[in-house]
């Protein structure tokens, strides 16, 4: 008996260490598959890849808990309907959108970003238990997308054969969503490193965290420190174990601050265009200086691990240290303040320096280390494009991603940006104060449910802090750190960080509060997952909602493939006419117009076509077609033009088309090309047309002399023909 019994309880571990183990490698692999598919988030097709996986699994998620999770209050439903507005302001925005094509994608993405938030909800409904393993999985996927990132430069030919430039930007195309990357995993490394636990993790800890801060820092991302900084603070603010923090973070930072400072004084390893081979030289030295500080920050953990094992302080003592720290991170304005007081402009000069370096849209920083330091930067640009485009669309916006094209007529310099780099500013843009309301009543009702997870009004210092409640803090800072990036860059857009960031926030406002009762032992692990079948008419009504989310899951993932399967048929289309299958090219463009409406591609599309067939006339009518669709675009109206002017040889015709072009995008210089040579063209037939007239002038006075010549020849009195007048003044015929 007590055999069988003490089979089922190794059993039930089992068992219950393989349910975690699967959500965990589950997890990272999704999380982790996100970033090396979707990259930056700008080409549509990884883009839709990554948003159909996405919206599939989510729905898959919210079935299961729908049909198996135990009943109770849906924690997080506030902000849960706050994204579910601004999923609908989004979509609705195509009504009325400057780019109705553009706002078709972005509705995709915000129903996928919607998706990975409800799948944050349903899996801690289904799994509450399954914290740790949730934490691990996200934090071996940030970890995995970081590290990748920095053997970039360890083995560039390998992984990074044809870069060029020195930050770190793998596998997202874009250096501030690699140092955000690891600024989300900080507070995930400070739980591990201050968790109750086997001292080989807290150890672990270390080294891992100063491979993130390095990741950071070599990214050159002044955002993602900003947003690791303000992350660590709330950290300190909050949990209670600041001396076991600073244990783990001060070795790290110490670590990574002079690996650091050594890469930044190599030139193979920082500046751009370095040619393959001294890159690979620099690479190993990278490798061998990499593994020296993981050994070293390694053997530091587990030393200080030791001794805080061993020989722990008194409480009394932890708590004065750790008011310390606190303190002394309240302080740091203050010290920083007192060290400008002392510089050469002092506080008032150095403060404005600054700030006009910060606001200044002529101080672009450089793309080297030196970059960390400065404050020069070129938001400002977009910020101030985003507000003008804003001013004129003040309720609605332009439509969700019309800011890339509507910002065009508000610039006076060529850069150009497909966003606005703030969600705020991005946000007003393209949705205007709709977009801002839902997207304040998400967060608000984010902030609400997060403080009521981790009870944060009775947040003293003499509550329990469980491993629970300590962990999911971690990850409610990993949602907080991706939202302050976003507020000062375009990450919002970047997929594989956002659904970090918004799965993480989904399963903390979901969780509901955390039971602050002593934590159970260790070797008891984690309950086992309690998943149950409802029966009679429960069944029946929780299997109609399970089934309607796969359904509408299903849907969503249709519409979001759409724009996808239109442009590839645009591509089809092209590839036909290059092989002169003109039949089969018009067809494949038909196709694409009918799968995308919205979009003026196909448009485009079939104006090369007609064009390649010598239909002149309907090569025309295609432009002027997507001209009607889209007036906003000033492709569309330079195309129309350059059209009138090559093929038809309409150049007044042609200019006021152009002259659209360059009201909608006046700093252009294909717009401005194809204005002059339209200009030129006109001015050119102008001239033939009145050197024609008069040439034709001249013939007509010509003809009209030689006739009053002649006239006046034959009504001369001494002429043949007045003889003859005068013979037969009756006008008879002539005598023989």
């Amino acid at each position: 008996m007590h055999a069988v019994r003490r089979g089922g309880l190794v059993l039930a571990g089992r068992l219950r260490l393989d349910a975690g183990l699967a959500i965990c490698l589950t997890l990272a692999g999704l999380l982790a598959a996100i970033a090396f598919v979707g990259n930056g988030g700008l080409q549509l097709g990884s883009a839709t890849l990554v948003e159909v996986g996405v919206i599939t699994v989510a729905g898959l998620v919210v079935a299961a808990a729908l049909l198996l999770a135990a009943e109770g209050p849906l924690h997080g439903g506030v902000a849960l309907t706050g994204l579910v507005a601004l999923a609908g302001v989004t979509a609705l925005s195509i009504l009325w959108s400057l780019h109705p094509a553009d706002s078709w994608i972005e509705t995709n993405r915000t129903l996928a970003y919607l998706g990975a938030f409800a799948a944050g909800i349903a899996a801690v409904r289904l799994a509450p238990g399954r914290w740790e393993a949730v934490l691990w999985g996200v934090l071996l996927a940030l970890a995995v997308v970081s590290l990748y990132g920095l053997a970039t430069k360890v083995a560039p030919g390998w992984l990074a054969e044809d870069e060029i430039y020195g930050r770190l930007r793998e596998p997202y195309g874009y250096w501030n969503a690699v140092g955000v990357t690891a600024a989300m995993a900080i507070p995930l490394v400070l739980w591990l490193g201050t968790r109750p636990g086997p001292a080989a993790g807290a150890a672990l800890a270390h080294p891992l965290l100063g491979l993130m801060i390095l990741t950071m820092l070599l990214s050159y991302s002044r955002g993602s420190i900003v947003a690791a900084v303000v992350g660590v603070a709330i950290w300190f603010a909050l949990v209670p174990q600041r001396l076991k923090t600073l244990a783990v973070l001060l070795p790290a930072a110490a670590g990574a601050g002079l690996v650091a400072a050594w890469a930044f004084g190599e030139g193979a390893l920082t500046d751009d265009r370095v040619p393959l081979a001294r890159r690979e030289d620099a690479g190993v030295e990278l490798g061998l200086v990499l593994l020296a500080m993981t050994v070293l920050l390694l053997a530091a953990g587990i030393v200080i691990e030791r001794r805080a094992r061993e020989r722990p302080l008194p409480e009394r003592t932890r708590r004065t240290l750790g008011k310390l720290a606190l303190g002394s991170l309240a302080a740091a304005p203050l010290i920083a303040l007192v060290g400008l007081a002392f510089t050469d402009r002092g506080i008032g000069g150095t403060v404005s320096d600054r700030w006009e370096s910060l606001t200044s849209q002529e101080q672009a920083p450089s793309n080297a280390p030196g970059r960390l330091t400065e404050t020069g930067n070129v938001r400002t640009i977009y910020w101030s494009r985003a507000l003008d485009v804003w001013r004129e669309h003040r309720l609605t916006g332009a439509g969700a991603g019309a800011f890339a094209q509507a910002q065009l007529r508000f610039r006076d310099q060529p850069t150009q940006g497909r966003h606005a780099h703030g969600y705020v500013h991005q946000t007003l843009a393209d949705l205007g104060l709709l977009g801002i309301a839902a997207s304040l009543a998400a967060l608000a009702g984010w902030l609400v449910a997060s403080a009521r997870t981790l009870r944060l009004r009775r947040a003293r210092e003499t509550e329990q802090w469980p491993p629970e409640r300590t962990a999911t803090a971690a990850l409610a800072l990993v949602a907080i750190v991706f939202g302050v990036h976003s507020a000062i860059d375009w990450t919002w857009f970047v997929p594989a960080v956002a659904v970090a960031g918004l799965f993480c926030a989904g399963w903390v406002a979901g969780r509901g509060p955390i039971d602050l009762a002593p934590a159970a032992t260790a070797t008891e692990g984690p309950p086992p997952l309690r998943l149950r079948m409802p029966r009679g008419r429960a069944l029946y009504g929780r299997a109609a909602l399970a089934a309607a989310a796969v359904a509408l899951a299903a849907l969503a993932a249709v519409a979001v493939a759409q724009p996808w399967r239109a442009d590839s048929e645009g591509d089809d289309a092209l590839a036909l006419l290059s092989r002169n299958d003109l039949d089969a090219a018009r067809a494949a463009a038909v196709r694409a117009r009918d799968i995308n409406p919205l979009s003026i591609e196909p448009y485009f599309e079939e104006a090369a076509i007609e064009n390649a067939a010598g239909n002149t006339r309907r090569a025309a009518r295609a432009l002027e077609n997507a001209v009607r669709l889209e007036p906003a675009s000033p492709e569309a109206w330079r195309r129309l033009g350059e059209y009138y002017v090559g093929a038809l040889d309409q150049p007044g015709r042609a200019l006021p088309v152009l002259r659209g072009a360059l009201y909608l995008d006046p700093t252009s210089q294909l717009n401005t090309t194809a204005y002059l040579i339209a200009l030129r063209a006109r001015r050119l037939q102008l001239e033939e047309q009145r050197a024609g007239a008069r040439a034709a002038a001249r013939r007509n006075a010509r003809q009209r002399d030689r006739q009053a010549a002649t006239d006046s020849a034959l009504a001369a009195p001494g002429s043949a023909g007045g003889a003859r007048e005068l013979e037969q003044p009756d006008g008879g015929p002539a005598a023989p």
